[in-house]
């Protein structure tokens, strides 16, 4: 029979507008360079954590598929550390659902073990802070470690948590989300950063430039200046695909549409369309703009030939729990007193 400690979280996916590419030698998989990033509420993780006594290994489901071996690894890690830190050694079974595609350059991993942190610590009857949450999340990805958090935020190099820069309503921007390819990437993004580490002679330069674009990029946000944010994340996006695509062999994530795509985008800002690029390690990309364009910028990407579909998404919220039904009952019946 199951227990019910059960914990349930939905997080959001976040792009970076300034990225981060490489680890930290201090290792415990800290980041060797800052990054700032925007949550999208378009792209959401919802995920369910339920402890069983009567199992004798974690079972961990996505999309309706039972994950095995080094696919599960990552999510036994968090449960373990989250045991340890309660003094348990009790199974669970996690289900995990993203309303957007998995694997494929769109931060899944990020809202994926924000959502899980929530959740495995929410069943497990731990009171973290979110600070403790993106801690023990960035363990396990260190993106999921600014899907804690809601709007803009930043993940200084080297740093154990993220932290909010500005709330989503800080600045009235829209992120669409062109899908080039929607299949699982051929190299996962931790085993492409540590293979552009170790070969690519361009790392040592990406260094040294990626704390400046970023430094660019969060002082362009907080000023709310769009063409400033759009100069520096197009930088810096370029720089972490230089890196990877001199690695040996290449890692290359990007596809002829994705190619087409910037140089289209580039030339409609030079005439007048609030309009930048990023992509992530994969293919897709990412089209910020300003709220008032988002039907015009639509329409462009619906229409470009390669194009698959279009997710539109806003400043979108913080990770957060999700109220059971026993809580909600109880709700009702304070209300009702």
């Amino acid at each position: 029979m199951t227990d019910d400690r059960i914990g349930r979280a939905e997080a959001c996916a976040n792009i970076a507008l300034s990225k981060y590419w490489g680890k930290s030698p201090r290792g415990d998989n800290l980041t060797a360079v800052p990054s700032l990033s925007l949550t999208l509420d378009g792209l959401r993780t919802r995920t369910e954590v339920q402890l069983d006594r009567t199992l004798s290994t974690d079972e961990v489901w996505l999309n309706d598929k039972r994950l095995e071996g080094e696919e599960a690894r990552r999510v036994v890690d968090l449960l373990d550390r989250l045991r340890q830190r309660r003094g348990t050694a009790d199974r669970a079974r996690v289900t995990t659902k993203n309303d957007f595609p998995t694997a494929a350059g769109l931060a899944s991993s990020a809202s994926g073990f924000a959502a899980l942190a929530v959740a495995a610590s929410q069943a497990l009857g731990l009171d973290l802070s979110s600070s403790e949450l993106s801690a023990e999340a960035r363990r396990s990805s260190a993106s999921a470690a600014r899907s804690l958090f809601g709007g803009f935020a930043e993940l200084p190099a080297e740093a154990d948590s993220a932290l909010e820069v500005a709330p989503p309503g800080h600045w009235d921007v829209a992120m669409l989300v062109a899908i080039v390819d929607a299949a699982k990437k051929p190299v996962g993004s931790t085993q492409g950063m540590l293979h552009t580490q170790r070969t690519s002679p361009l790392y040592g330069g990406w260094l040294e430039a990626a704390p400046k674009v970023h430094l660019e990029v969060r002082e362009g946000v907080l000023a709310r200046d769009f063409a400033r944010v759009a100069t520096a994340m197009e930088h810096g996006a370029r720089l972490m695909h230089a890196t990877m695509m001199t690695s040996e062999p290449a890692v290359l994530y990007l596809r002829g549409t994705t190619v087409e795509l910037m140089h289209e985008i580039t030339e409609r800002r030079r005439r007048g369309s609030p309009e930048a690029y990023t992509m992530d390690a994969g293919p897709n990309v990412k089209l910020l703009t300003e709220r008032a364009h988002v039907a015009e910028a639509e329409r462009f990407l619906r229409e470009f030939p390669g194009v698959l579909g279009v997710l539109v998404c806003r400043p979108g919220p913080p990770a957060s729990r999700l109220v059971l039904d026993g809580e909600l009952a109880q709700a009702r019946r304070t209300e009702a007193e």
